[in-house]
């Protein structure tokens, strides 16, 4: 019987094979630079918690009442 993931969910994703390549190569970059073992799935686990903190920060700016006087960014489509 496999052991449990206990608080994980495994993602299955098509990616596109050069995307994959280039994740390849930041992974041995990183290992490099920090001396430990990186691969792709920390890689993509990093970036999904990134986009996830910037998407809520988004949220809050704009339900946000904008003060007197404040200037107003407003984001028409997030950058992926």
């Amino acid at each position: 019987m496999p052991k449990e993931l206990v608080g994980h969910h495994l993602l299955r994703v098509r990616i596109r094979r050069s995307i994959f390549e280039k994740l390849q190569e930041t992974a041995r970059e990183e290992a490099e630079r920090t001396g430990d073992h990186v691969t792709v799935s920390d890689l993509v686990r990093a970036a999904c918690y990134n986009y996830l903190l910037i998407h809520d920060a988004v949220q809050r700016l704009e339900n946000s009442p904008p003060e007197i006087g404040d200037e107003i960014l407003v984001i028409t489509s997030p950058m992926l």
